[in-house]
């Protein structure tokens, strides 16, 4: 009886322990795979959000100015203080203009990508075409109590920043679109930016760079090359983002169109 005890009392063979081992490192290697596309997930969905509220930050910019200006013709000129920020973003159709738009949609840069590079590079999908100029709104420029707004240009330049005049701000994402903000007023003649420029604060107001983010207008595209000079009905904002998403291999790119009308062809409407 002794001896069948003990003959019932044997330890595990080398295979049980081995099978053991392979189910454990497999649950393992399901777990942390599970685990690490979580991560992956959550952070390009933030990054998602982090686009989208850039983006909604620089169409409300252009809304708020659009209207303001709208409110304002009641006034006297030398009394409307987004008057001039309105004209700058509804200027001229040449890229000798700032902020400089499209005559047609046919005309901005294809969207498609297969890097975020193309589109700062200078080729045919390079928001750096001879015949375009982008540009971004610093959002934090726009104040409804400083009234130096009705002012020069140079003031002007700041808050409309655009690749004809601050091309070296331009650049893609390095962790998603976003515009960095600084404390002095960027060196337009240098490739990069210094890392002190590019430290954030609450209180930096100069644009330091805009990172896969920028703004092309089109003009009313119902106009003909025998009526580019006449007013246009509406001008089209074309707002566009593009970067990287963690690995990931295509490039992630949004891109929302905020169409304004033109005041004085409402106002003659009505």
């Amino acid at each position: 009886m002794q001896l069948k005890l003990t003959q019932l009392k044997r330890g595990d063979t080398l295979v049980e322990v081995v099978f053991a081992i392979a189910v454990f490192a497999l649950v393992s290697v399901l777990a942390l795979n599970i685990m690490s596309s979580g991560l992956r997930t959550a952070e390009a969905a933030m990054e998602v959000a982090q686009t989208r509220s850039e983006i909604d930050a620089q169409a409300e910019s252009l809304r708020f100015i659009h209207n303001a200006f709208t409110l304002e013709r009641e006034l006297v000129v030398s009394k409307q203080q987004y008057r001039n920020l309105w004209l700058k973003l509804s200027s001229d159709t040449t890229a000798t203009a700032t902020p400089g738009m499209a005559n047609n949609p046919d005309q901005l840069p294809d969207l498609n990508v297969n890097t975020c590079d193309e589109i700062y590079n200078g080729g045919d999908k390079s928001i750096f075409k001879s015949s375009l100029v982008a540009f971004i709104m610093n959002t934090r420029e726009i104040d409804p109590q400083d009234l130096s707004l009705t002012g020069s240009p140079i003031d002007l330049d700041r808050i409309v920043v655009s690749t004809k005049n601050n091309r070296n701000l331009f650049t893609a994402a390095s962790v998603y679109p976003r515009v960095i903000y600084s404390n002095k007023v960027a060196n337009t003649n240098s490739g990069n930016n210094s890392d002190e420029q590019l430290y954030e604060t609450n209180t930096y107001r100069y644009v330091a760079a805009a990172e896969g983010i920028y703004i092309i207008a089109v003009r009313d595209k119902t106009l003909n090359a025998s009526t580019i000079n006449s007013t246009p009905e509406f001008y089209d904002f074309h707002i566009r983002a593009c970067w990287t998403g963690p690995n990931q291999s295509a490039p992630t790119t949004i891109g929302t169109i905020i169409r304004l009308y033109n005041p004085e062809i409402v106002e003659n409407a009505q």
